[in-house]
């Protein structure tokens, strides 16, 4: 007779977490990719927003809570849609977003950002609008970008142009582009010296 083994996780069952431990009220970008939606650095994290003007939220993994929209401070500069957005792996403080409108722009998040107040309430401020570095290059959409794992100023960035582009952000040039892709890149990978990379 055949048996079918009942599992060993049958009863194993987890608590929803409590509202003041969680991140809520975000309306999320609804732009389809390849892309991550969501990506955190040590101190924070980032969640593209719907709308126009290429919105994200970047917050604070220690202040959990309700984010407002019109309220809550958030990063915006883009002409289109953010496509992806990337930490830098050097500065926890550094973000770079790639955009439908063909740029890349980095950003600098301050010290003392605090979207969400110690209560959980969303907090009135200032949003960033002003990027620190602009990459312009991509002749379409810019779809992908990954930091390199040991050089703390390179990216690479692919395109609906069907390129890979290096770039030196520190300078805000670009340093060499591969043109030979036959269709869109669906991931950019370094491997772990940063001596070569894979699409």
């Amino acid at each position: 007779m055949f048996k079918i083994r009942t599992s060993k996780y049958r009863h194993v069952f987890c608590d929803a977490p409590k509202t003041e431990s969680t991140h809520t009220g975000f309306r999320l970008s609804t732009v389809t990719g390849d892309q991550q939606y969501i990506k955190a650095s040590t101190k924070y994290f980032a969640v593209a927003l719907f709308g126009g003007g290429g919105a994200v939220y970047v917050g604070r993994h220690d202040r959990p809570g309700r984010f407002v929209p019109g309220h809550t401070p958030t990063l915006h500069g883009h002409a289109g849609a953010i496509l992806d957005f990337e930490w830098n792996p050097f500065d926890d403080t550094m973000l770079a977003t790639a955009s439908e409108d063909t740029t890349i722009k980095l950003w600098s998040i301050p010290e003392d950002w605090e979207p969400i107040a110690a209560n959980g309430q969303s907090k009135k401020g200032t949003d960033i609008e002003e990027s620190l570095v602009d990459l312009v290059g991509h002749a379409k959409k810019v779809n992908l970008m990954r930091f390199h794992p040991t050089a703390a100023n390179v990216l690479a960035s692919s395109s609906s142009d069907y390129t890979v582009k290096l770039w030196d952000i520190e300078t805000s040039q670009e340093l060499s582009t591969f043109e030979e892709m036959q269709d869109l890149c669906q991931d950019i990978v370094w491997d772990y010296k940063g001596d070569s990379y894979a699409t």
